[in-house]
């Protein structure tokens, strides 16, 4: 950062990105839709987003930056509702391959059809390739984050 103000214009935008995220989550979790927590759906929409059908539990944790003991609840959760499965990976210390359902990737859709009509409101008016840039910044901003060394 050069200046003064583009450190006011970072730290704005990085504001923005985190009341922006604490809004959605509320209303999200208020929702419920399918009947899943945001943190859930997170699960879910990592396979979604990253076209896998299979994870082991730690890359996962690593992913959402979570210790493995809590992303172990929250997998469990969703094991419990038939929306994931778990096998033991062989020669681990306790590692587990997370699968996603059918069941999972259904829930998955309700979930974003259920949501659909706010999504719409809440984008109403923006240009989409105004929306492009914006997705282009953040997804740097995501990258740096993940890709930081005291990872």
């Amino acid at each position: 950062m050069k200046t003064p103000n583009d450190k006011k214009t970072v730290l704005h935008l990085l504001t923005e990105i985190a009341m922006v995220e604490h809004l959605l989550r509320n209303r999200y979790d208020k929702a419920t839709p399918a009947g899943m927590s945001t943190g859930q759906f997170g699960v879910l929409t990592h396979f979604i987003r990253n076209e896998k059908s299979r994870e082991r539990l730690s890359l996962l944790a690593w992913a959402f930056q979570d210790d493995d003991a809590y992303m172990a609840q929250k997998v469990a959760s969703l094991v419990e509702r038939d929306l994931l499965t778990t096998v033991a990976v062989e020669g681990s210390d306790g590692d587990l391959w997370v699968e996603i359902t059918e069941e999972g990737r259904e829930a998955h859709t309700r979930a974003i059809d259920e949501i659909s009509p706010e999504v719409a409101q809440v984008i109403e008016g923006i240009d989409m390739g105004e929306m492009e840039t914006a997705f282009s910044v953040i997804r740097e901003i995501r990258r740096t984050l993940d890709n930081l060394p005291d990872r």
